[in-house]
């Protein structure tokens, strides 16, 4: 999987810039957070997802994940099972291959969002809850 994040920056939010204490002072607060929770060990077999940490803070590093590669600025989100991994939805990642021959790496991805956010790039806009009534399943 390439780098990318899962939310862009919102339009006409400040990231931190360059300043010392940017960081601090301009950056726009979060408006999703994202809970990683493994089912199963994630190690270099089954793969991981790899995390690029602080990229969250500069809207501009979108499309240079090969930089955070390159300076040894990455996190490999190995873990075990049960594991919780929390980043802002802003945060550059990638997803490293499963190289088993007949694993699957099952992942719960929670998200926490904002009220007025709403997500419709990576999940799909179509409701889990309505698809009984939606399918029309016969009473039995």
């Amino acid at each position: 999987q390439n780098w990318h994040s899962d939310g862009k920056h919102q339009k006409n939010a400040k990231d931190a810039g360059w300043d010392d204490n940017g960081w601090q002072t301009n950056l726009a607060n979060p408006y999703a957070l994202c809970l990683f929770i493994p089912l199963i060990d994630l190690d270099d077999k089954v793969g991981f997802t790899q995390f690029w940490p602080s990229s969250h803070r500069y809207k501009d590093l979108i499309g240079f994940g090969a930089a955070a590669e390159l300076t040894h600025a990455t996190f490999n989100g190995i873990g075990k099972a049960g594991d919780g991994l929390w980043y802002d939805y802003r945060l550059l990642h990638r997803g490293i291959c499963n190289v088993s021959d007949d694993i699957l790496r099952p992942v719960i991805q929670v998200v926490f969002k904002q009220k007025w956010y709403i997500e419709k790039a990576n999940y799909g806009t179509k409701s889990i809850y309505g698809m009984r009534n939606e399918q029309k399943i016969p009473n039995n």
